[in-house]
């Protein structure tokens, strides 16, 4: 190298860095040091969460970083993230559209869309996911968890060790297929699912890490686990796509289609392809979301819910027996009550202990642990400091669920902590404001269903007594939850 080449590239990193220097938003806010270009990129590589859970201890619930050259706030604890996505809605509103999302997706989803096609997308997303739509159509949810018990009863009988997590995985994926595209896998056929729910496991594995090319000026290498394995899901979801489109034309031709009887939601969107609101890349896109956020984040609940229940036997043992002194008082047949499905709709308000096991999993098992990043689009000052416009916002989940601030023990599994109702407040698992989780009433009730279920049937027991089952997942754009092994105990 010559001097020439070196003095160049000296003064090039000057002048970079005294550009972004002066250019740098939200100099007031309090953070980490960074170093130079990548500011403090390079410290954010693995769990990611954990780091600005330690970052929020010593900065507090607004602290800024620098993501390569991006200005970044980080929010933190229940009140001050109300403050933003609800109090100042319009300014927190908008998605921050990464270029590797955009290159992605051309910005055509639901999740990374703005404006008035993402208010178009949601509206037909939110028309079949009301709930008086959801207990029209729990009847999938039930016979998804019929078809489950039946498996989960071999094994059951056979009485060895055996990992739940892909029975979980197909269960919510078949929920979600239902009110997608009206269709299920057997259960029996499980692994001719794996590779799907493979997919959307690498991908949201890796989604949630920063990729460098988009916060630093370097090209982006549009190959990798990120671009391969969403290239996976839109292949399968695209096949998925076009056999519900024969089968729907097919009905049309010959007179037997009922659009009235069809609640599917990709019916919806292609009513609106076809009407020219939008294009085939955001039907193709919003269902590969819908598929992949909904197997993946109520998957991971269940097992993370059962996790905490084989490791926390006592209070397994309360669930149970609140099931049998309460729900049961309500069914017809005592001689078969090990046979019953305990619905959302009928059973909830007669298991508010199941209820609280839910939102504890919720609480200490966020799955969008960092949920999706914001950008704000105006100036606006939370809890007196400004947060100019054009920052990117990350709603810190994960330390806001862990903070002793707002919970008590955070880190210990206490259900009974949401006796008092005041603490519901402290939960943000589904996101605040305009842009929160357009699947949580089906998730919830999904949830609720088979957690329910599964503790009337079965006794869930740690294979290994001498050692807890592992309960720490890893980072992503959800979390990923640890291969789990179990024995499966019927009661009589």
């Amino acid at each position: 190298m010559t001097s020439l080449t070196l003095y160049l590239i000296i003064f090039s990193i000057i002048l970079y860095l005294f550009v972004n220097r002066n250019k740098r938003k939200n100099l007031k806010i309090p953070g980490p040091n960074g170093i130079p270009i990548f500011g403090n990129l390079l410290s954010l590589s693995g769990e990611m969460h954990l780091t600005l859970q330690e970052w929020y201890k010593t900065y507090g619930s607004v602290f800024s970083i620098r993501m390569g050259n991006i200005d970044t706030v980080v929010l933190t604890e229940y009140p001050t993230i109300r403050k933003a996505f609800v109090d100042n809605s319009l300014a927190f509103a908008s998605r921050y559209q990464l270029k590797s999302r955009v290159v992605l997706t051309g910005a055509k989803d639901l999740a990374i869309q703005n404006g008035e096609i993402h208010s178009l997308l949601k509206k037909v997303v939110l028309s079949e996911m009301t709930t008086t739509k959801i207990k029209r159509m729990e009847i999938h949810i039930i016979k998804e968890t019929e078809k489950i018990l039946k498996i989960l009863d071999k094994h059951a009988e056979r009485g060895e060790p055996f990992i739940i997590n892909n029975y979980l995985n197909m269960f919510s994926m078949n929920v979600i297929l239902r009110f997608l595209l009206g269709i299920d896998y057997p259960y029996e056929n499980v692994d001719e699912t794996v590779g799907y729910v493979k997919s959307i496991k690498s991908f949201f594995a890796v989604a949630g890490l920063p990729i460098l090319s988009d916060f630093i000026p370097i090209p982006l290498k549009k190959s990798g686990v990120f671009f391969d394995s969403y290239k996976e899901l839109e292949i399968e979801t695209d096949k998925l796509i076009e056999k519900f489109k024969k089968s729907r034309n097919e009905k049309i031709e010959n007179g037997t289609y009922n659009e009235e009887e069809d609640e599917s939601i990709l019916s919806k969107l292609l009513k609106e392809y076809e009407h020219g609101n939008i294009t085939w890349e955001c039907v193709s896109h919003t269902c590969i979301d819908i598929i992949s956020a909904g197997t993946d984040t109520s998957a991971n609940t269940l097992v993370m819910a059962l996790i905490e229940l084989i490791n926390n036997q006592e209070i397994q043992s309360k669930a149970f027996s609140s099931i049998r002194s309460s729900c049961l008082n309500d069914s017809n047949d005592d001689d078969d009550d090990d046979e019953i499905v305990i619905t959302h709709s009928k059973y909830r308000s007669l298991l508010p202990y199941i209820s609280m096991i839910i939102k504890e999993t919720f609480r200490k098992h966020p799955i969008a642990l960092l949920g999706l990043p914001h950008v704000t689009t105006e100036d606006v000052e939370i809890d007196g400091y400004k947060i100019e416009a054009g920052t990117y916002i990350i709603q810190n989940i994960f330390s806001s669920h862990r903070s002793d601030k707002i919970f008590q023990s955070p880190n210990e599994f206490i259900p009974e902590r949401f006796f008092e109702s005041s603490q519901n407040q402290g939960l943000i698992h589904f996101g605040l404001g305009v842009r929160d989780c357009v699947g949580k009433s089906l998730a919830e009730c999904e949830i609720f269903t088979l957690i329910a279920t599964l503790l009337n049937r079965y006794q869930f027991i740690n294979p290994n007594n001498s050692k807890k089952l592992n309960d720490i997942g890893t980072f992503g754009l959800a979390q990923v939850c640890p291969d789990t092994n179990i024995i499966l105990k019927k009661r009589i």
